[in-house]
């Protein structure tokens, strides 16, 4: 894989500005992304989310190793749709990003998820117990309920999020491939290549919230001689998914990078602690609720 530009040096001290990592001041034109108010890198972010997330799933659900698999994916790309350059501005004002003004960030991690690999190559990368379409789901349905009051209306398909997520997707594969690498040169490990001829075309349908998963998750679970339905791995994945996602977003930014160099150095992961739940990328500076959207 074409790993693109080297930012693998480039992260996130204490929410004053890029550092690198031998402590000096990352080059100013360097791109940096973050994933919240917290300032933490959205490489990082995403690395660890998916670490943690397959580490869970390998706890909670050894007998299945092909749902870890899918959860340390779905990790990876969990916030892609964060790349939006809007979001990130917003984050540089260290404002709460308006998302009236486009799809929400479920929907453009999907979109861009879609829209960007091929499925002939994922499927390289997943066994045949695995399908790619679970991954997807994880993405778009990782809360099942919004808690952010700016994103009340939901988009039902891709043409409408690409319409909405405004010319930016149109060229969304150079940031992506670099996310793509520093993602891989953080977790040693494979991630999807982008598809180069991807477009955002279609009228594809966004993925619908199938009832009764955490049924079928607690029937497996009973009766382990049971194979499980897929439904069960899209609840198992989804679960893991969002433990994952509360605890890395409630670390600061510099904890992130450590915990990333940690598990560079020595494989070394965190151990799982529950975190309550919080909407993490709201991205309201310390920690402050809003209950009204931003007036227009």
């Amino acid at each position: 894989m074409d790993q693109g530009p080297d930012t693998s040096k480039t992260t996130q001290g204490d929410g004053r500005g890029a550092i690198s990592e031998s402590g000096n001041e990352a080059p100013k034109d360097a791109v940096v992304y973050y994933a919240n108010a917290r300032r933490q890198v959205l490489s990082s972010h995403c690395a660890m989310v998916g670490l943690l997330a397959r580490k869970y799933l390998e706890v909670h659900y050894p007998r299945w190793p092909h749902w870890a698999l899918g959860a340390l994916h779905a990790g990876f790309l969990h916030d892609l749709g964060k790349l939006d350059p809007a979001f990130q501005a917003q984050l540089q004002k260290e404002e709460p990003p308006n998302t009236t003004a486009g799809p929400r960030i479920h929907e453009l991690s999907w979109a861009l998820t879609y829209l960007a690999f091929d499925p002939a190559n994922v499927r390289k990368l997943l066994p045949s117990t695995l399908p790619w379409h679970v991954v997807q789901y994880a993405v778009f349905w990782r809360q099942t309920n919004t808690s952010n009051p700016w994103e009340q209306k939901r988009f039902a398909t891709l043409e409408q999020i690409c319409k909405r997520a405004g010319d930016w997707i149109q060229s969304f594969q150079p940031a992506l491939v670099v996310l793509l690498a520093d993602i891989r040169s953080k977790t040693n490990l494979p991630v999807f290549e982008v598809d180069p001829r991807a477009r955002p075309v279609g009228n594809v349908e966004t993925p619908i919230f199938r009832q009764g998963q955490k049924r079928a998750l607690d029937e497996m679970v009973a009766d382990p001689t049971k194979k499980p339905p897929q439904e069960s791995m899209d609840t198992a994945i989804r679960t893991g998914l969002n433990f994952a996602n509360r605890m890395v977003s409630a670390m600061s930014a510099l904890e992130l990078e450590e915990a990333v160099q940690a598990w560079c150095k020595a494989k070394y992961l965190p151990d799982l602690v529950i975190e309550r739940e919080r909407d993490d990328y709201t991205t309201v500076p310390l920690d402050a609720t809003f209950t009204q959207p931003l007036s227009t």
